[in-house]
């Protein structure tokens, strides 16, 4: 890539309950650097802006010195963070990704960007996964959103049904090495320890 992508903001969800973890996902430690790090690593270079943080807890990432805020539609799931994404952004795209993908490949959020054209979401369709949390967002999608919440409906995918959506498939990914790196996510302790080996490689791709 030759130039930043400008025409989105990041945005990293970090509102999870990491249940299954045991612990804050954002902050296991990936190497010597906190996960939420890492992920920042790889945006930082990548856009223009500057990443944007959605969380419950804001006072666990002031410290990174970027703008933080929190769920305008609280305690309503993965929705409510991707609306305050959009609605705190000063782009009108963002893309989101949860604070659990520290694989992020450069190339595929660039080819993502690429397929904007007059859609209001683009989503990895990969091995036969979606992946709503690795995907941009149109400023376009806050009323349907809105609307879904209203109605006391949280599934993440059913916006997908009230909006434009650009779907890209595994075989356009064919030509970026180890593309389907930047869609795993790390829910679990044998998660992190799978993850664990590319960073002890330095096989990040």
């Amino acid at each position: 890539m030759n130039k930043p992508i400008s025409r989105l903001t990041p945005v990293i969800l970090a509102g999870g309950k990491s249940s299954r973890m045991g612990q804050d996902k954002a902050f296991v430690k990936l190497g010597n650097q906190p996960m939420i790090e890492v992920i920042l690593a790889k945006l930082l270079p990548l856009f223009c802006l500057p990443p944007l943080i959605i969380t419950n807890q804001p006072e666990k990432y002031t410290y990174l010195g970027l703008q933080v805020q929190v769920d305008r539609l609280p305690r309503m799931g993965p929705l409510s963070g991707i609306h305050a994404g959009l609605y705190y952004a000063s782009s009108p795209f963002i893309f989101l990704v949860g604070c659990d993908h520290p694989l992020l490949n450069s190339a595929v959020i660039c080819y993502m960007q690429n397929q904007i054209a007059d859609y209001d979401i683009i989503v990895p369709d990969y091995d036969g996964y979606r992946h709503p949390l690795h995907a941009i967002y149109s400023r376009n999608c806050m009323n349907a959103i809105e609307v879904m919440l209203g109605q006391d409906n949280r599934k993440l995918t059913d916006i997908f049904g009230k909006v434009k959506v650009r779907y890209i498939q595994s075989d356009e990914f064919e030509g970026i090495p180890d593309a389907g790196q930047s869609f795993v996510n790390v829910n679990t302790p044998a998660d992190l320890a799978k993850v664990q080996t590319f960073f002890n490689k330095g096989d990040l791709g």
